[in-house]
């Protein structure tokens, strides 16, 4: 194929294809009031009065789900759906793309007719030599004609790189177009309807090419318990429309909730007796992911959270593109107020946690992910269940990797008096340490073992230090003060007395 032909069939191209563009027709003043959800939206387009309506939806909105909603003194006296074919339909967000994929198809074309030139000249050169041409004139056109081979064959390797690059550049550019483009980007849906009274019009519209997911941001200040809280939304819909306006994001109670670490009783029972149903779950593993976003301070902005007996919502004004696109939306921001723990179970984890407790939620808490920090330094990540205002609210802002609780079971010795069949003597020692440069107070928590049989005696026999604290199920608390690089031990032992007759086991 030579390079005229080439040409004409590019341009030939763009009249064919080109003109098959159109946009939708969109009432003038529309405006819109999007429902989002964690999956899917509801829209509801409000369009000035006329007698005569119409106007296209992109086809991803569930055609059956359109339908007019009751307006005060305005009366629908006809109203239709219809699916129809829109080929080389472009949603108006990917105009500036395609505008550059095509500059890209040119620029690929315009080279390819440049190399088809060149090889034109390769074929003319490698023909026969003039029949005209006599002695030294031979001599002058093969020296020409080689100079201009490989002047030709230069620019030839030159083309074919320009080639590759734009091939690449035009690869990455269609993917993300692909990827952008919303589905059903062919068909629209045509809407009209016959109206009279007065009063704007309203049409209602499901798509589930949309969702938004809530998170928090939460800041504690060590030094005094303050909590800087951010709520946000992470929102997308791919209609192949924008929607401006106000944006209601509601929200429902997921099942998946996450609570500071929490150390259960434990259980001494007959081991064929024990109901494995009401075992206390197996202590779990904690994970920790960090989020570079730097902190931002009051004055305070509350999200205005409205409560009904199934869902949760916040309104915002804002604005969405209809590509995919992730659009971020801050809620509203929050203050409050906590006491500052730091806790160590060694049971779970030799490394320390920072808690803080809120006496009274200023704000009422949607379920969400949240990302810790402490005094500005990233410290963690966990789910924040739903909780109303007033209510109590504790938090774990991550560990402190310098702050350690080891423990350690006491081996027996041989021989015993206190070892043997229906009695057992058990023990641990834990070393707590301070590797900060300032003093800390830790809350260290353990535990004894508890009796789920009136023939099985648990006695304690040492606790050193004594504990601040001993809850009916056996839960030891004791409260530390440490100084820098300091180290101290709590000791502990107990006794168990059973049946000789049976074997028990410690859960």
């Amino acid at each position: 194929m030579n390079c005229s032909t080439r040409i004409f069939l590019f341009l030939l191209a763009l009249v064919l294809f080109g003109g098959c563009k159109q946009a939708l027709a969109i009432p003038e003043g529309m405006s819109t009031t999007t429902d989002l959800y964690p999956e899917g939206a509801r829209v509801t387009f409000s369009i000035p009065y006329s007698e005569k309506v119409s106007f296209e939806l992109p086809a991803t909105f569930d055609k059956d789900s359109i339908r007019p909603l009751a307006s005060d003194g305005l009366t629908v006296q006809s109203f239709s759906v219809e699916d129809l074919p829109r080929p080389g339909w472009i949603p108006p967000v990917l105009a500036e793309l395609k505008a550059s994929i095509d500059s890209k198809k040119k620029e690929k074309s315009l080279l390819e007719a440049k190399t088809a030139a060149i090889t034109q000249s390769f074929n003319l050169l490698s023909g026969p030599l003039p029949k005209d041409l006599k002695g030294p004139e031979i001599t002058a056109y093969i020296e020409t004609a080689r100079e201009l081979r490989e002047k030709l064959g230069t620019e030839m390797v030159s083309l074919n790189e320009e080639i590759r690059k734009t091939d690449e550049s035009l690869s990455v550019l269609m993917d993300e177009y692909d990827s952008r483009m919303p589905e059903n980007a062919d068909r629209v849906l045509s809407i009209s309807a016959t109206l009279s009274g007065k009063g704007n019009f309203l049409v209602e519209g499901w798509t589930s090419q949309a969702g938004w997911a809530p998170s928090y941001r939460m800041d504690l200040e060590s030094a005094t318990g303050k909590i800087d809280g951010k709520l946000r939304a992470a929102a997308m819909q791919k209609t192949g429309i924008s929607l401006s306006g106000t944006l209601i994001f509601h929200t429902t109670i997921p099942s998946l909730s996450v609570s500071p670490p929490k150390l259960t009783p434990q259980i001494v029972d007959y081991e064929e007796e024990l109901d494995k149903s009401m075992r206390p779950a197996m202590l779990g593993r904690s994970a920790v992911m960090l989020s570079e976003e730097s902190s931002q301070a009051a004055p305070y902005a509350p999200p205005a959270i409205v409560r009904t007996l199934t869902d949760m919502s916040v309104r915002v004004e804002g604005k969405t593109e209809g590509d995919g696109t992730v659009a971020e939306f801050t809620l509203g921001t929050f203050g409050m107020q906590s006491e500052v723990a730091i806790v160590a179970v060694p049971l779970l984890s030799k490394q320390a946690w920072v808690t803080a407790e809120v006496k009274e939620l200023p704000i009422s808490l949607l379920p969400a992910p949240a990302d810790l920090f402490v005094d500005g330094n990233a410290s963690g990540k966990t789910v924040l269940k739903e909780q109303g205002e007033g209510t109590a609210f504790t938090a774990a802002f991550g560990k402190m990797p310098l702050v350690t609780a080891v423990r350690e079971k006491i081996v027996k010795k041989e021989g015993s008096s206190w070892i043997g069949k229906g009695r057992l003597e058990e023990g641990y020692t834990i070393d707590v340490t301070n590797g900060t440069p300032s003093k800390v107070t830790l809350q260290l928590k353990d535990r004894i073992p508890l009796s789920a049989q009136e023939k099985i005696t648990v006695e304690t026999v040492t606790v050193d230090p004594k504990p601040a604290e001993q809850t009916n199920q056996n839960i030891l608390t004791w409260k530390i003060d440490l100084n820098p690089g300091e180290k101290k031990t709590v000791r502990v032992v107990y006794r168990l007395g059973y049946p000789s007759d049976k074997e028990i086991i410690i859960q």
